[in-house]
C-alpha cells in the first residue's frame, strides 16, 4: 500500500484568502457588521487560521484597510516623470486617480465607513495615508507649475487636493443617489468619461495663471473718456456755445427765473412806449 501523499500547505495563499474575504465584507458592512466567523466562512478556512495570521478582528480590519490603501501604489503614475507641461502631467494624474476609483470600489467604501466611524481604527496609522503616492505626485506637479509660472502662486495645495478629491470621489461615493436625483446613469462609462473631462477642465483652468481682470479692462479702455465724463463735457460744450467765447460772460453768475421774469417785464413797457411815440 503506497504511503499517503504529504499535505502541501500554502500559508501565504491562506492569508491572502482571509484578507480578500475581509476586504469584501468590511467594505460592504463596516467593522461592526462583520464577525470573524463570517470572514473564515467566506474564505473557506477554519477560525484558528484567522487568529494565527492576524490575532483578532481589530488586526484583521486594520490589515485589510492598509491593503486597500496600498492598492493605489500599484497604479502607474508616470505623469510626474513623463515629458510635457505641468498642466499635461496634472491631467494624467487626475485621469489615473479617477480610473483607480472606478477599478477599486472597496477603496471608496472603506473611506466612507472610516468617516462614519470617525476613523477610530486609522488613528496612529497615518504613515500609510500621508505617504499616498498620488498625493505626493500631485504636490510635485503643482509646485512645478508654480515654479514655471504656469499656475497661480496663491494656490493652497492641501485645499486644492481636497477640491480635486471631492470632485472625483463624489462620482463613486454618491453614484446611486445622484443617478436617481439627476436622472443620469453614473455607472455608464460614457457618462463618467464626460464627468472626468469636466473635472480636468475645472481643475486645470482654475489654477492657470492669467492676466488680472482689472488689467484687461484698463488696457482696453485706455485713452477713452468715461460715459459720465462725456455727458458732462457735452453739457459744458453747449453752454459755451450759448454764452460765446467771452470769458466774462461765461463766468457771470446765473440769474434765477424770477429775476429773468422781472427783467422781461421791465423791458416790455419800454418797447410799447417807443411804438406809441
Amino acid at each position: 500500500m503506497p504511503a499517503p501523499s504529504p499535505i502541501v500547505r500554502h500559508p501565504d495563499r491562506s492569508r491572502r484568502r482571509l484578507l480578500q474575504a475581509a476586504i469584501r465584507l468590511f467594505s460592504a458592512r463596516g467593522f461592526h457588521g462583520v464577525s470573524v466567523d463570517q470572514i473564515v466562512t467566506a474564505a473557506r478556512l477554519n477560525k484558528r487560521m484567522a487568529y494565527h495570521y492576524f490575532g483578532n478582528k481589530e488586526a484583521i480590519y486594520r490589515t485589510a484597510l492598509v491593503e486597500v490603501y496600498r492598492r493605489i501604489e500599484t497604479v502607474e503614475f508616470h505623469a510626474a516623470a513623463a515629458a510635457g507641461s505641468p498642466a499635461d502631467k496634472l491631467r494624467r494624474l487626475l485621469e489615473g486617480y479617477f480610473r483607480f476609483l472606478d477599478e477599486n470600489p472597496e477603496f471608496t467604501r472603506f473611506l466612507l465607513w472610516e468617516n462614519v466611524e470617525p476613523a477610530r481604527r486609522t488613528a496612529g496609522r497615518g504613515a500609510f495615508l500621508s505617504k499616498n503616492p498620488f498625493l505626493e505626485r500631485f504636490r510635485e506637479v503643482v509646485r512645478e507649475g508654480i515654479a514655471a509660472g504656469q499656475f497661480r502662486r496663491n494656490l493652497h495645495i492641501p485645499h486644492l487636493l481636497i477640491h480635486f478629491i471631492g470632485l472625483c470621489f463624489i462620482y463613486h461615493s454618491n453614484r446611486y443617489s445622484l443617478s436617481q436625483a439627476l436622472n443620469m446613469d453614473l455607472a455608464d462609462p460614457r457618462v463618467r468619461a464626460q464627468g472626468l473631462r469636466q473635472v480636468v477642465d475645472l481643475v486645470c483652468d482654475g489654477i492657470m495663471k492669467t492676466a488680472a481682470p482689472s488689467a484687461r479692462r484698463d488696457s482696453g479702455a485706455a485713452g477713452r473718456p468715461t460715459p459720465g465724463r462725456r455727458r458732462t463735457a457735452g453739457r459744458g460744450d453747449s453752454a459755451n456755445l450759448r454764452q460765446g467765447s467771452d470769458p466774462a460772460r461765461r463766468n457771470a453768475p446765473r440769474r434765477s427765473s424770477q429775476e429773468r421774469r422781472r427783467a422781461g417785464m421791465l423791458r416790455r413797457p419800454a418797447v410799447r412806449n417807443s411804438a406809441q411815440g
